[in-house]
């Protein structure tokens, strides 16, 4: 596999073939039609997500272990889809709607794990099935109207996201000081082995976010030659500002739009009345 190869161009462009195949059919049928619409890929993609073992035939036999958990930001959007669909909490639902569909887009996208695999195995169909499923069930609820967008709501998101890999670095600590650490390597080793969204420092591999990261971070947790960075606080005020400011930009965007289709509505409904 290459990237934009043209078998990886093919799987990227199903992604929106399946998102016209669900969006225009039920964009006029009833709140509760589209509930049910995204309760459907939800269960679909939260059952696959905790029945791994049973599911995929390469992890047959796996059993219950952190990667069926909360273990990275899409696991956590995966679980947290249900919670966003039914919740009231205007900020939960913008969270998933923005985080989420970012999350299930772009990593299809840039499956750079996967170059020089074959895309014919079980793990790249897992990979690309439960980012699709999350990509559709975070967007389609903004674009079918059931998301408030407030632009005043983008300080707020910095907050989340930093919140969000507090929940998954304890999930994963919790889970690698349970089943997984045998003690031959140390806990902190132990944990940099997942480094979900880099919690415990930037990849060895050097690309422009990580130095960006790294220079906009606090020197005392970054650590000293041997480079033991401090979980989460060594990038929190980058990472703050960064998610803060494209908050600010995705709401005054999502929020313009809305208004835009509201206004169109309501012209539409004075014109049939009149």
């Amino acid at each position: 596999m290459k990237l934009f190869d043209v078998y990886h161009i093919l799987s990227v462009l199903a992604i929106p073939a399946l998102f016209c195949a669900l969006f225009f059919p039920l964009r006029k049928k009833s709140l509760r039609a589209k509930k049910i619409a995204l309760c459907v890929i939800m269960g679909l993609n939260l059952f696959q997500h905790f029945f791994k073992f049973w599911v995929w035939p390469h992890m047959w036999g796996e059993g219950f272990g952190v990667k069926n958990t909360a273990y990275n930001v899409c696991a956590f959007l995966i679980l947290l889809c249900p919670a966003a669909l039914f919740t009231k909490n205007r900020l939960l639902k913008q969270f998933q709607f923005y985080v989420g569909t970012c999350a299930g887009l772009f990593a299809p996208i840039f499956p750079v794990q996967y170059v020089g695999q074959t895309m014919l195995q079980w793990e790249y169909l897992r990979f690309w099935f439960c980012h699709t499923l999350l990509f559709l069930s975070s967007f389609l609820p903004g674009v079918w109207g059931m998301v408030p967008f407030r632009m005043r709501d983008g300080w707020k998101f910095g907050l989340c996201f930093l919140g969000m890999i507090c929940i998954i670095f304890l999930n994963n600590a919790a889970f690698v000081a349970a089943f997984e650490w045998t003690g031959a390597e140390t806990y902190y080793t132990a944990l940099r082995h997942y480094n979900a969204v880099w919690l415990m420092g930037p990849p060895a591999k050097d690309n422009f976010l990580k130095d960006i990261l790294v220079a906009l971070s606090f020197p005392p947790f970054r650590g000293g030659e041997g480079r033991v960075y401090t979980p989460i606080l060594w990038y929190a005020l980058p990472v703050y500002a960064i998610i803060t400011g494209v908050g600010y930009g995705f709401g005054a965007l999502a929020g313009w739009i809305q208004t835009k289709l509201k206004r169109g509505k309501n012209e539409c409904t004075d014109s049939k009345n009149s």
